[in-house]
């Protein structure tokens, strides 16, 4: 066994041990982001450049879909990573469990961008218009009430799907016995849910 496969490998109990710092580190964001989501994330560049390939992407399909491009971007990476994770091969759900977070992650950090849309005091990259303030305006959503109800259900949401991402890479810290009693117990129910805590692939 190599280096690299022995370090993938889980332990005799079935605990996956990278799940063990990743949902620490996932833990310690969570609870920043949820609580000053202005303060932003370690992920935010990653985030603007798929942003930015947003904007570039849909720029042939008229002006409403390039604003609405970067968000766009910027969640499809993600979630497409999350997808892949789980269904190509043999499947990594514990992979997939982190893109979850990563989605949420950027759920709250266009939630940011969604507030500003009156104020305009964030700096833009390149300057350039607010994608935001286009798009509330486009849609008659440009109010005072508005943007804040869309941008408080977005960090809420946002912030939802960190806490099940969180939940979900928990699972493979436990060891196999219990993800197996766990998928057992949803097997006839939830069978999709019993695969994606079962997790073979990753412990």
């Amino acid at each position: 066994m190599t280096i690299a496969a022995s370090a993938a490998a889980p332990s005799r109990s079935g605990v996956s041990w990278p799940a063990i710092p990743l949902l620490a580190l996932l833990t310690f964001w969570t609870a920043r982001l949820m609580a000053a989501p202005s303060r932003g994330c370690f992920l935010d560049l990653v985030n603007l450049a798929f942003h930015e390939a947003g904007h570039l992407f849909l720029t042939p399909f008229g002006s409403t879909l390039h604003y609405l491009g970067g968000t766009l971007g910027q969640l499809a990476v993600p979630a497409l990573l999350a997808g892949y994770f789980l269904f190509a091969g043999q499947g990594r759900p514990m992979g997939s469990a982190v893109c979850a977070w990563w989605f949420g992650e950027n759920l709250v950090n266009i939630s940011v961008y969604m507030a500003d849309a009156r104020d305009l005091a964030l700096p833009l990259v390149g300057g350039g218009d607010h994608d935001w303030n286009e798009l509330f305006y486009r849609f008659g959503l440009l109010g005072q009430d508005s943007v804040r109800m869309v941008s408080t259900g977005t960090r809420g949401l946002g912030s939802l799907v960190m806490l099940l991402g969180l939940a979900w890479l928990a699972c493979f810290a436990l060891p196999a016995s219990v993800r197996d009693g766990m998928a057992e117990a949803l097997e006839g129910s939830a069978p999709f849910l019993a695969r994606v805590i079962r997790g073979r692939s990753d412990g």
